[in-house]
Parts: structure tokens; C-alpha cells; sequence
């Protein structure tokens, strides 16, 4: 009976460990990990107006998420996510053909699934956004980035417990 209890706490410790390093795959991603509320948008340092404070982003491993609520429905889209030190890359794939080349819709925007496409209000790109890390304090960032249309956009974040 002994031997019994031995191989199942050997097994509650092994399951312990696993389940605990699921959290964060592929290593820690340090500041990064986990869910964070983009407080405040501006463009060009003016308030968004049509933002409402209902916008998140999460990164785990190397995957991106943002996701925007209203009430109990909402909208999540998925990216790749790359940690350069002074900024990050945020890439939304897009369907390529044999050859590496990007496919188009016939209104000429970059083919992908609806989940792979940033949300409107982050003004994010189809492919590589480079956002530049302004500050990191703890359970704070600012990010910003120079949209498509050449307009500067700051997103402030905080540590969504």
C-alpha cells in the first residue's frame, strides 16, 4: 500500500508541474505574458474618438491576440508576435501561392481567415506592424506605432488580472 501512495503523489507532483508549465509554452516570456487593457488610444496625440476602453491584447509564446468586448460578445483576432527589445512585431499572415506570393481578394485586399485580420480600431496591417516599446513599468506599456496612413498611433496599457 505504501509503494501505492508513493506512485500517486510521484504522479499528483508530475501533474503539479506540468499543468503549472503550460501557462507560458515555448519559455517565459517575461513582461509580455498574459492579458493586458489598452487603457487609452491617440492618434497623432489626439484621443481616439470611437474608443471605449473595451480593447485587449495578449501574448503568449509567440502568439498575439486582440480582442475587443461588448457586454458578453466580442471580437478576437490572432497574430505572430516577436519581442525585438526596444519594440515588437506583430504580424497577421495572409495567404500566399506556390510561390511565396501574396494572394488578393477581388477588392484587392491580402486573402486570410476573418480571425487573422487586426481589429479596425487598432489601424494594425495585414503582415508586419512594428510597434516601438516606449515605456515598461511594471504592470504598465506604451506602445506606438506609425500607421498605414503615415499618422502616429500610442496605445497604453495595463496588467489585466
Amino acid at each position: 500500500m505504501l509503494k501505492l501512495n508513493n506512485y500517486i503523489a510521484a504522479f499528483i507532483l508530475f501533474m503539479t508541474v506540468m499543468l503549472s508549465a503550460c501557462t507560458q509554452n515555448n519559455g517565459n516570456i517575461g513582461l509580455w505574458f498574459g492579458h493586458w487593457k489598452v487603457t487609452e488610444i491617440t492618434i497623432n496625440g489626439t484621443n481616439a474618438d470611437n474608443y471605449s476602453g473595451n480593447l485587449f491584447f495578449s501574448f503568449q509564446s509567440k502568439v498575439f491576440a486582440q480582442m475587443q468586448k461588448w457586454g458578453e460578445a466580442y471580437d478576437q483576432r490572432f497574430a505572430n508576435f516577436e519581442d525585438c527589445g526596444d519594440h515588437i512585431i506583430i504580424t497577421f499572415p495572409y495567404v500566399t501561392d506556390e510561390e511565396g506570393n501574396p494572394v488578393y481578394d477581388e477588392n484587392g485586399n491580402l486573402f486570410t481567415e476573418d480571425h487573422f485580420k487586426p481589429l479596425e480600431i487598432t489601424r494594425m496591417s495585414m503582415g508586419e506592424n512594428i510597434l516601438n516599446v516606449d515605456q515598461a513599468n511594471g504592470d504598465k506599456l506604451q506602445l506606438s506605432m506609425i500607421d498605414a496612413a503615415g499618422e502616429t498611433v500610442v496605445f497604453r496599457l495595463e496588467k489585466w488580472k
